[in-house]
């Protein structure tokens, strides 16, 4: 984790450098190992180093090209940079991070080089000879990329924070997006908690110039990205197997201790047994266990770690250490989620235990339908006749189901009933919904 940050349309290098200065120092806690800011007529750029590959000092940024026309700040880890680096025979390398590998190849390519990278970035150039901004965003939006856009100047920044320490983005709560949080535990991008702040999103670039902003997409899922068409569900499991694996082999590169978050669940799970397949050192894992046994999942942490043999590490909390911890989970979340706390307790213990990079299962429930919620899709499926019928009795229907049985689920299938749309979509927002309309 690094941090980025930068103002592009300030003349004054010193007001622009001053500002951005301002800013990285918000971000200090995303990269302790280094610091740097570049500041010219119309840009100036900022960033925070953890560094994963590359420890040199020759991985510090802002990071120039070869001819100077080009400036980087980036965040994130290029996975294929290798594959990358051998595509481009013609640049002066002069470092081994993957830093210069992205400036290399947007010299090269211009926009068109997102579609040579796989990894996790947000990122931005500077291109001092058409004075042009190039910001871009990982296909998945696995790390974050924020802006504020207003009278021909744009400020972005890794973190809410740092927009808001410039001290020129207004502090105005978006009440839509509160909202949005009570209803859902978090902010649906593009809208952030904070007015006129927003996410550049995933699959996404963005450029700034003298004619403006224009906000890009490059790449979203295809589903004909796959075609299982006459593979046996033996032969789809194997091309899955594979896929995971060459995905977490990929995210073992790197120069610093690595763990991973190991919950006893099925996502977090595979991902330890594959990087034990992989790695050729004892993997460290990470738990967080409460002292209430019915909401432990200890002892299935516990079989994997034994399994595969880790070097497993277990952070037992009482609702008193939870609550003491809080406060700072809060302030370290920055963009608000209902996730947060538990992410930022196993994170600190990993790091208390000297782990820089660490592998999580996060997003495999969404992924492989590993919630309820897709049981009960299924099964609304079959009743879709019901969602169908004329609306007057749905209502009735909803009525008398809350009545009799007062509650939260009930109170989900009257809203749904009631509804004017039938289908997955509604159904699926409105069982994620913590607190209804």
């Amino acid at each position: 984790m690094c941090g980025i940050s930068g103002i592009y349309g300030i003349q004054d290098p010193q007001q622009a450098g001053s500002l951005a200065e301002a800013m990285n120092e918000c971000l200090a806690h995303r990269g302790p190992d280094d610091k740097g800011i570049h500041a010219e007529p119309g840009i100036a750029l900022a960033q925070r180093r953890l560094a994963i590959i590359d420890l040199s000092p020759s991985g510090h940024q802002p990071m120039f090209s070869a001819d100077k026309r080009y400036c980087i700040v980036y965040n994130g880890e290029l996975y294929n940079f290798k594959e990358v680096r051998e595509k481009i025979k013609d640049y002066p390398f002069s470092t081994a991070s993957d830093t210069e590998v992205i400036l290399a190849a947007y010299a090269k390519w211009g926009k068109s080089c997102l579609e040579h990278f796989n990894g996790m970035f947000a990122f931005a150039i500077w291109d001092k000879e058409e004075q042009r901004l190039f910001i871009a965003r990982d296909r998945l939006g696995i790390k974050p990329l924020y802006y504020y856009n207003k009278a021909e100047k744009l400020f972005f920044a890794s973190e809410l924070r740092a927009l808001l320490a410039s001290g020129i983005v207004p502090r105005k709560l978006n009440r839509d997006s509160l909202a949005d949080f009570l209803r859902f535990q978090t902010v649906h991008a593009p809208a952030t908690i904070v007015q006129d702040v927003h996410m550049l999103m995933p699959g996404h670039y963005m450029i700034m110039d003298k004619e403006g902003m224009r906000d890009e997409i490059y790449w979203k899922p295809d589903p004909k990205a796959v075609d299982t068409a006459g593979k046996s569900y033996k032969e789809v499991c194997g091309d899955v197997n594979k896929l995971l694996s060459e995905a977490v082999e990929r995210r073992l590169v790197s120069d610093v201790p690595f763990g991973a978050f190991l919950s006893g669940g099925i996502d977090s799970s595979t991902v330890v047994a594959l990087m034990s397949r992989v790695s050729g050192t004892k993997v460290k894992t990470f738990f967080v266990n409460f002292s209430e046994k019915e909401f432990s999942e200890a002892k299935y942490a516990k079989m994997i770690a034994e399994k595969f043999g880790t070097e497993h590490h277990e952070l037992l909390l009482s609702p008193k250490d939870f609550l003491e911890e809080l406060p700072q989970a809060l302030k370290a979340m920055d963009h608000p989620s209902g996730d947060g706390p538990n992410s930022y307790l196993v994170s600190k213990a990993t790091k208390k235990a000297g782990i820089t990079m660490a592998l999580s299962g996060l997003g495999g429930d969404e992924l492989f339908c590993g919630y309820d919620v897709f049981q009960r899709a299924v099964l609304l499926q079959r009743y879709e006749w019901v969602l169908k019928g004329p609306r007057f009795m749905r209502k009735a229907m909803g009525s008398t189901l809350k009545a009799l049985k007062p509650g939260v689920a009930s109170a989900k299938i009257n809203a749904l009933l009631r509804s004017q749309q039938t289908g997955f979509v509604p159904f699926y927002t409105l069982s994620r919904q913590v607190l209804l309309d």
